[in-house]
């Protein structure tokens, strides 16, 4: 029976984990992205909320909800995608969907900006690709990194902070509950950057 000084040690590695938990959650790449692209109309110029929420499907409720029929067949082992070698197919059938996304963009006439942001997605989606051939690379900790910057960074002041907590948290969360070692929380991390820094240059 554990003693009394045991439990009280345990209990906040419990209320730690949980927390990881949620955080993980709530800073999953599907959650992040998507909160991105449907408040496009109110950071981009000339972007409708119809163009905004297509965006938002094509490039993470389609393939989100084929993750979800995997798990479901027994494909994959979770909606995380927790395993190495089972995230380089969806990675590519997500690429097809946000090319898909993009076609149907165009038939709405939305503006250069907006695609400029779906290109910055897709190069970070194309950066993890790559490593996850041979690496477990953070994909949580890379759209944290991208999407804090791109939303939170132009804020005066605080926005540059606010981004960089969302990345360590996210990268916290990862590492507690042991989906990924500091490692590959930082390489997440550099990855996202290096997105939204080339999605700069884009229009």
């Amino acid at each position: 029976m554990p003693q009394p000084l045991q439990l009280a040690a345990s209990r906040p590695s419990a209320v730690s984990l949980r927390l990881a938990r949620v955080v993980t959650e709530i800073s999953a790449p599907t959650v992040l992205v998507g909160i991105l692209l449907l408040l496009q109309p109110l950071l981009t110029p000339g972007v409708t909320w119809l163009q905004g929420v297509m965006a938002a499907v094509f490039t993470v409720g389609l393939p989100f909800a084929g993750i979800l029929w995997l798990k479901q067949r027994g494909s994959v082992t979770d909606h995380h995608v927790g395993v190495r070698t089972q995230r380089a197919p969806i990675l590519a059938a997500s690429a097809v969907s946000m090319g898909i996304g993009a076609l149907v963009l165009i038939l709405l006439d939305a503006p250069a900006a907006m695609f400029g942001e779906i290109g910055g997605v897709f190069i970070g989606m194309m950066l993890c690709l790559a490593a996850n051939l041979v690496w477990k690379l953070s994909v949580h900790s890379a759209v944290a990194a991208y999407v804090g910057l791109a939303l939170l960074a132009p804020i005066p002041a605080v926005g540059a902070g606010l981004a960089l907590l969302l990345a360590s948290a996210t990268g916290w969360s990862r590492v507690k509950i042991g989906d990924h070692t500091p490692t590959q929380v930082l390489a997440g991390h550099i990855a996202g950057c290096l997105a939204f820094a080339t999605a700069l240059l884009l229009p």
